[in-house]
């Protein structure tokens, strides 16, 4: 479970930056997952706060597998 925790963590990291930094690259990912996710307006309009949304979940992710890690 903790690595499962881990891994969605540099996931959820890995896409907050992606969201803030490369619009570029979020629009090749949306072009993949748009029958799924997304679309581009959503995108377009929301993404800073999906960005700050991942980097979020990635930090709560982290001290959840930290803790487990070093609590011990």
């Amino acid at each position: 479970m903790t690595t499962i925790k881990l891994i969605l963590s540099i996931f959820f990291l890995f896409m907050g930056f992606i969201y803030l930094y490369n619009t570029n690259m979020v629009i090749k990912i949306n072009f993949y997952a748009r029958q799924f996710l997304f679309n581009d307006a959503y995108v377009l309009l929301y993404r800073k706060k999906i960005g700050i949304l991942f980097i979020l979940l990635a930090i709560i992710l982290f001290y959840m597998a930290g803790v487990h890690f070093f609590g011990k």
